[in-house]
């Protein structure tokens, strides 16, 4: 339902209502296309996820501009309302609109792109063929330590740093530091978080403990997924 359409409120509005008289539970998913912040109050009343981009794929400028849309919707996500940053355009893609291949994004820019969907909690959805899934991408897909994530209450993570490098997420004892720039950087994770306390950080993607106080390398559009 596009909210810029005269009967668009109505049509959410009706819908929301017919599910509360229907005694099931059953979630409310807008593709509003994309959706608007000043309309943040109407979505979070009536439904429980809504899209807040247009449809996205396998492109860094999308995935890039996907941060900005991110910072813009992080205070509206709570339990039982999602802003939805649309399917993961990962593994074999196309069917059904052309010729069949494989995703576009590198594999930095496919945990990248996994690590923002999880810590800002977006909706998880493939957007891919499911017969054709490759065990590197099940494993980006189906990594527990990062899936928990989604554990943590509604909300919690923020946007705590941006600038043309470097990209900061935090929820609890978790931080996502991104490297959304063309080029490999080092950053040192004791001064960027300020935790200048706590000697080790694990990274959930590799296994690895990581010494914050030393500079840690992070790859053109690649990232870390700490628990501090």
């Amino acid at each position: 339902c596009r909210m810029d359409m005269p009967t668009a409120k109505e049509e959410i509005r009706m819908l929301s209502e017919a599910i509360e008289k229907c005694g099931r539970p059953i979630v409310l998913s807008l593709s509003p296309g994309p959706a608007k912040i000043e309309e943040a109050w109407y979505y979070e009343t009536h439904a429980n996820m809504w899209r807040i981009t247009d449809d996205f794929w396998d492109d860094w400028k999308l995935l890039k501009n996907m941060f900005e849309r991110c910072e813009l919707w992080q205070n509206q996500v709570s339990r039982g309302n999602y802003p939805d940053c649309d399917m993961l355009p990962i593994g074999k893609l196309g069917k059904g609109f052309g010729e069949e291949r494989d995703t576009r994004f590198t594999k930095d820019e496919q945990r990248t792109m996994m690590t923002l969907w999880c810590i800002f909690q977006s909706p998880l959805m493939l957007g891919a063929e499911l017969t054709k899934l490759d065990e590197e991408t099940l494993s980006l897909l189906c990594n527990q330590k990062v899936l928990a994530l989604f554990e943590l209450p509604a909300g919690q993570a923020k946007e705590i740093i941006r600038d043309d490098t470097v990209i900061v997420w935090k929820t609890g004892d978790y931080a996502a530091i991104f490297n959304v720039s063309g080029f490999d950087c080092m950053v040192n994770i004791s001064e960027l978080l300020e935790i200048q306390e706590k000697e080790f950080a694990n990274d959930l993607w590799t296994g690895e403990k990581i010494q914050t106080n030393q500079k840690t390398a992070i790859s053109a559009h690649g990232c870390v997924l700490l628990e501090i």
